[in-house]
């Protein structure tokens, strides 16, 4: 990981830096984890009762708030304002929906049928202190994912969000304790890259959720190895959405093009590989096209706006970069776009990418940027091994009018997730994450309840001396 974090809101839609932030001194992180461990002390013999409603009240401060919240992620990292709001809905629903169902999956799970003993049962304890390393492109939604669940269980969090999203970060924990959650169950911290092992390596810090690049998770995952911590990761993705058969290929071209741009591109979850049989191919190809050159770039808050700029210059200019690489290399064909804005920020057009080599670097490495790959498959089975074709394992999405054949292809699809005529979902109500480079582990549904538990095991015997 890199040495040190530079926490400032450079504002991707002019290029200028509003405000900075200082980070964390390694000699403070000791007194923070103290203070953690400390919280949870108290933390972990609140009831779910009290800690849900100190969730559902977090939810109506989210929800009273959500123009305002969209507004400083609109200057962090340049999502378009609607995309915003949806996103602070979205981190509601995950409070509610944790503070309404956490307490029937952390009840102890009785064992009637284990023998000899009067009764066994399992706790579902909280673990202590835990560490979250969370990125840019959902600032809100990102934490909520991982904290909410387990301030629910029971555990302490020591939040460190994207260098670039220093301000949501520090409102995230803000929200919180105004709904009531006491002071140290939740710490947002500036905490320089280079200084991960500094919290892990303490005995009360009991693991750690990454979301984030492959680099950054192999990394604090070696730290956690070291020191035996428990961790979820969820990395990247190059996630196929494959095209059978549809009534409308120009309305489904125009429905992915959407997803891909959304966020410009900038999402795990995105359909980096759309995968159409040669019957649809011509057609998709040149809808996708019209699509891609009617996306309207422009800055976050302007009403009429499909696609904000990307969140840095770096992100944008490597985008940019690994496409003119492939172009000139023969390994990718540029119907349109793709190129740098003459404007102050950080603007691209959205590209459109044909004749890709499943084997080149933009075939078999994510690009988090938004480019709408499409790729010839001769048929089903065909779009299946395109489909698998990756060490990804992320989210992947079948699209076609027979929902029995679709339900059977995302059965045969090597991901953690696949969705049948729809892409890009999530929510608390069912489980998230990804298997080989995208990572381990669950988070959503009472999956994120028992990532950082202690799965205690009670068995009671009636006493006998002999």
């Amino acid at each position: 990981m890199a040495d040190m974090s530079t926490f400032a809101v450079t504002n991707p839609n002019t290029g200028v830096v509003e405000e900075t932030f200082p980070s964390l001194g390694k000699d403070e992180i000791p007194a923070l984890i103290d203070r953690a461990h400390e919280a949870h002390l108290t933390w972990r013999e609140t009831s779910v009762d009290e800690r849900a409603a100190i969730l559902r009240t977090f939810a109506d401060i989210v929800d009273s708030r959500a123009e305002e919240l969209a507004d400083i992620i609109g200057h962090e990292m340049g999502k378009p304002k609607p995309q915003g709001v949806a996103e602070t809905k979205k981190v509601a629903a995950t409070a509610r929906w944790f503070a309404d169902n956490a307490k029937v999956h952390l009840e102890p799970t009785e064992l009637p049928d284990a023998p000899v003993a009067s009764r066994t049962y399992v706790r579902h304890d909280p673990l202590g202190v835990l560490l979250g390393i969370m990125p840019w492109n959902f600032p809100y939604n990102q934490i909520a994912r991982f904290a909410l669940p387990n301030i629910m269980v029971g555990n302490t969090i020591l939040m460190k969000q994207a260098s670039i999203c220093p301000r949501s970060s520090r409102t995230f924990q803000e929200m919180l304790e105004e709904a009531g959650l006491p002071g140290g169950v939740y710490t947002n911290i500036y905490l320089n890259s280079s200084d991960a092992e500094e919290v892990l390596k303490d005995p009360r810090v009991k693991g750690f959720s990454l979301t984030g690049s492959e680099a950054a998770g192999a990394s604090v995952a070696g730290i956690a190895a070291k020191y035996l911590k428990r961790s979820v990761l969820e990395l990247g993705g190059n996630d196929p959405a494959v095209v059978l058969d549809t009534d409308d290929v120009g309305a489904l071209a125009r429905k992915l093009v959407g997803i891909r741009t959304s966020n410009a591109g900038q999402v795990c979850t995105s359909p980096k590989r759309m995968i159409v049989v040669d019957e649809l191919y011509d057609d998709f190809v040149a809808a996708a096209e019209e699509a891609v050159d009617g996306v309207r770039v422009g800055d976050y808050d302007a009403p009429d706006t499909d696609m904000g700029p990307l969140s840095s210059e770096d992100a944008r200019d490597e985008v940019v970069a690994r496409i003119e690489k492939a172009v000139e290399e023969g390994t990718a064909v540029l119907r349109t776009g793709g190129r740098v804005l003459d404007r102050p920020g950080f603007f691209m057009s959205p590209a459109l990418l044909t004749d890709i080599d499943p084997e080149s670097d933009l075939g078999r490495e994510e690009l988090f940027g938004p480019a709408v790959m499409v790729y010839r498959a001769a048929d089903e089975e065909d779009a299946l091994r395109l489909a698998n074709q990756t060490e990804y394992g992320l989210m992947s999405s079948v699209w076609t009018r027979d929902e029995d054949r679709g339900r059977r292809f995302a059965e045969r699809v090597e991901a953690g997730m696949c969705l049948v005529n729809a892409h890009q979902e999530s929510g608390p109500e069912y489980p998230f994450g990804g298997i080989d480079r995208s990572g381990y582990g669950r988070e959503n549904e009472r999956w994120a309840l028992g990532q950082f538990t202690n799965e205690r095991l009670v068995r009671v015997h009636p006493h006998s001396a002999s």
